[in-house]
């Protein structure tokens, strides 16, 4: 069944997000060695990008990476490989850096930069883009006009809920537009549910690690009751119990390494299982929805009235804006859009 047969049929959608990095690749950590160093070091990715395209293979689902830009310089053969795959090809940014400590000018030249080494390799348009460690927050409200001008289509950066690094806990839950002085950005925040009014998730890294089947069967039930979409994410590394250890606090190692034999199993169950498509997939079919339903709407966080020193800005709007999406597609990969905007009375 199609994704847009999904959509139309009101089953939920889901995607299987793989973030290409290595095991040196964690953040906020002084244990971390420097992007000078990252050469000299074992790189373990393609071993284990090879055992997860052999796996997506056999259920015959495509799956969207969101690959690091010094990886990829490294690994052009492996990323034209996903991409011969039907797989698609996204950016992480290139030196894994956290927005909101390295500021607008530093978070441009990395995102604008990655977007240009990932289109050479592919020879195609790029329109994906998820920072590390979901490191975009209320202090960095500006990076979200930054992707807009850098030339993505799509956000997949905020996680709805508060975490180590990273997190915008009153983000809305399920697909939403940034509302932007230069225009708009749609937003495909990872999957989260509410329970006693805490939001948890299940769905990826560490998280999807820890939470046994039965949990993760619960949440994608919550996702699918409240008619969004599911989105898991995972790392190469994450699939390695073997792989090498950083000196890191105790926590940050029970966070890094705990359950990684649980990772392989859980993905082939999820595969089993549920129906997986493209994030561009999830996108051009929720464009395309707006068709089927005239009245249908969603919210939208204004940042128009950000201030110059990247306070805390962060409001969704208490109701939603109708949304008439004029679609007009030309390839998979080059999907073009305008929005007209009206307030719900």
């Amino acid at each position: 069944m199609s994704a847009l047969t999904n959509q139309q049929t009101n089953k939920l959608l889901s995607c299987l997000t793989i973030d290409v990095e290595d095991w040196f690749h964690i953040l906020d950590s002084p244990a971390v060695p420097r992007i000078e160093s990252w050469s000299s070091l074992e790189s373990r990715v393609e071993r284990n990008l090879e055992k997860i395209l052999a796996m997506l293979d056999n259920f015959s689902v495509k799956v969207t990476f969101f690959w690091l830009g010094w990886m990829a310089e490294r690994n052009k053969g492996l990323v034209r490989k996903c991409q011969r795959a039907g797989h698609e090809i996204a950016s992480h940014g290139y030196s894994h850096i956290l927005a909101y400590e390295v500021g607008p000018a530093v978070f441009r030249k990395d995102i604008t930069r990655a977007k240009a080494i990932l289109e050479d390799i592919i020879g195609g348009e790029v329109r994906g883009f998820r920072a590390p460690g979901f490191g975009i927050t209320e202090k960095a409200p500006w990076a979200f006009e930054v992707i807009r001008e850098a030339g993505y289509g799509y956000d997949s950066s905020v996680f709805p809920a508060s975490r180590g690094h990273g997190g915008i806990a009153d983000s809305p839950l399920g697909p939403y537009f940034f509302e932007m002085q230069s225009g708009h950005l749609l937003e495909l925040p990872m999957s989260a549910v509410e329970i006693l009014g805490r939001r948890i998730s299940v769905f990826g890294g560490g998280y999807l690690r820890l939470a046994s089947r039965r949990m993760i069967q619960w949440g994608i039930k919550k996702l699918q009751a409240a008619g969004q979409p599911l989105i898991v994410y995972l790392h190469p590394r994450e699939i390695d119990p073997d792989q090498p250890r950083l000196p890191l606090s105790r926590i940050r190692q029970f966070k890094c390494y705990v359950n990684l034999k649980s990772t392989m199993p859980k993905l082939r169950w999820l595969c089993e299982n549920y129906t997986f498509c493209t994030m561009l997939e999830l996108v051009e079919n929720f464009v395309k929805s707006f068709y089927y339903d005239e009245n249908k709407t969603i919210p939208v966080v204004s940042l128009q009235n950000g201030d110059s020193e990247g306070k805390s800005t962060f409001h969704p709007s208490p109701k939603p804006l109708r949304r008439i999406l004029l679609y007009e597609e030309s390839t998979a990969t080059n999907l073009l859009w305008r929005s007209v905007s009206s307030r719900q009375k």
